[in-house]
């Protein structure tokens, strides 16, 4: 008797990845290896109607429809907690990055029968006008301009992610050279950090903006976040840095993070981002960041873990 296909939940974007992957192709790799699958529309109720035996929920887009789906996944109360398989479509890809994750579909769908489960924190942000949350960073200053200055630009030109990529560093090398330094407070356990600062980025995975690795060895399940923080007389190092990934240099982000379980930031200016989301709060704001531990499973292909 045959062995019945293994059923996974599938929430696709199909315009992620200038549409790369479409559901007939999608479905049919999966089928091949096994996977019967529940399609959904990442534009529809995507957790809606999940089957009991759904074995885990499969994420195929870029870093915005993993983020929307697995924030929707934390809102909801499903009878049983199930596992996240990504399939990353995007431009960056940071997150499926910074776990390992292969690009390649069929290669990727290839190791879930070999698969290990690895925890995934979430952050946590008390000071706003309600609780937030993000699964990538929450930051001030540089990234949270740059992605203001990417909204309102023409990208009508820009044809590939080579060109995306390009786009962002030159306009972040601007926005480096010209920032003005924002007063920061950073209380980490008993050390309190004081600074006239270009960014403070708290990271929970490594990667970040136009795939830029800021923190080396930042384990989005090792209950710690990786916090970067930038001051004003470092301004020449973060240029050079950004001149050297531009010109295709492979370099090591020269500033080293600071591991913290929660911390406060009081930053006296206005650019702060959650993820990729812009938050244009008053100046002087104090937030209070802590990390929901192990609150999310994600499969990885155990021959990728180190």
């Amino acid at each position: 008797m045959k062995k019945a296909d293994k059923l996974v939940r599938l929430i696709h974007n199909p315009s992620a990845g200038e549409g790369k992957y479409s559901k007939p192709e999608i479905v049919k790799i999966m089928k091949s290896h096994g996977y019967e699958c529940s399609y959904v529309s990442s534009e529809k109720k995507s957790l809606k109607d999940i089957a009991p035996e759904t074995q885990f929920i499969a994420i195929a887009g870029g870093d915005g429809t993993i983020r929307k789906t697995i924030m929707n996944l934390l809102s909801k109360k499903l009878k049983f907690k199930r596992p996240i398989a990504l399939l990353p479509f995007g431009t960056a890809n940071n997150i499926a990055t910074s776990l390992g994750i292969n690009e390649d579909v069929s290669k990727n769908v290839s190791t879930w029968d070999n698969y290990k489960l690895r925890n995934f924190d979430v952050g946590q942000i008390i000071g706003l006008d309600k609780a937030a949350y993000f699964i990538e960073a929450v930051g001030f200053g540089l990234f949270p301009k740059l992605i203001e200055t990417l909204e309102k630009k023409d990208t009508s030109n820009i044809e590939t992610a080579e060109d995306e990529f390009e786009l962002a560093l030159s306009e972040l090398l601007k926005i480096t050279q010209t920032y003005s330094a924002i007063s920061c407070t950073v209380e980490i356990d008993n050390q309190i950090i004081e600074e006239d600062c270009l960014m403070v980025e708290v990271m929970n995975i490594s990667r970040l903006g136009p795939n830029l690795k800021l923190s080396e060895k930042a384990d989005p399940g090792d209950g710690f976040f990786d916090v970067i923080i930038i001051p004003v007389e470092k301004r020449i190092v973060m240029e050079k840095y950004i001149q050297d990934i531009a010109q295709g240099k492979k370099v090591t982000f020269p500033i080293k993070p600071i591991h913290a379980k929660t911390l406060n930031v009081t930053w006296k200016g206005s650019d702060i981002h959650i993820d990729d989301e812009i938050r244009n709060e008053e100046k002087g704001i104090s937030l209070e960041i802590s990390l929901l531990h192990s609150l999310l499973e994600v499969i990885v292909n155990k021959d990728d873990l180190n």
